[in-house]
């Protein structure tokens, strides 16, 4: 085997635990928002707990970029790769935090019992989550097209939490949703907004990754 194809198989194995680390960040905020709608405790502390194993996989990819950059020394598109990837573990683990803040909003709210819902909440969730797993699929494909159209999502996520607060004032104002449950709420639509602000980041290292243009800039 030679030099070439060992690292060639080292980079590989990066990419799979990127993937792994992305697959479990995306099933966090599914379990994160499904604790929160049902206020389910022991579904939110298991998000909590399940966020600590996104850590492990950033300080794992780190170390193994670290040592791939120490004892390869990979110069242009190689190295453009492991800094794309170091950015992206840094957003995929952001992330996984908010995934358990939404989890912890459950917890605080126990005792509430008028619970308020709306759509807008459960579509910012499931759009966040194709635009995690879209900009994942478009680092192995090696897919401009589709990390633009990741980046090109967020409009709809930013458009939805706009909805989402006109409905919780309304609701507010008409006496249908608790005035202390409406902070968390609009805390969750927050941390989603966010969520889909880091997925434009990881669509945008993907760019990066593939050109050397990071936001219309040319890095190298």
């Amino acid at each position: 085997m030679t030099q070439r194809t060992q690292f060639d198989l080292e980079l590989e194995k990066l990419k799979k635990t990127v993937i792994e680390m992305g697959d479990k960040v995306i099933e966090n905020i599914r379990l994160g928002l499904s604790s929160f709608l049902t206020m389910n405790i022991e579904l939110a502390e298991q998000v909590v707990l399940r966020d600590k194993e996104v850590n492990r996989y950033e300080q794992i990819i780190e170390k193994d970029c670290l040592r791939i950059i120490l004892k390869e020394q990979p110069v242009a598109k190689d190295l453009r790769l492991i800094t794309s990837i170091l950015k992206m573990i840094t957003d995929l683990e952001r992330i996984g935090d908010h995934a358990a803040d939404i989890s912890k909003m459950t917890i605080y709210l126990e005792k509430t019992k008028k619970i308020f819902q709306s759509d807008q909440v459960r579509k910012m969730t499931e759009i966040c989550q194709v635009m995690i797993a879209d900009a994942l699929d478009s680092f192995i494909q090696k897919d401009r097209i589709k990390a633009q159209q990741v980046i090109e999502s967020d409009d709809l996520v930013d458009a939805l939490f706009e909805e989402t607060k006109k409905i919780v004032v309304d609701g507010l104002r008409k006496g249908n949703v608790d005035a202390e449950y409406s902070i968390y709420y609009m805390m969750v639509a927050k941390y989603l907004e966010r969520i889909g602000d880091h997925a434009v980041n990881l669509g945008e290292w993907v760019i990066f990754s593939l050109t050397g243009e990071h936001k219309n800039n040319l890095i190298f």
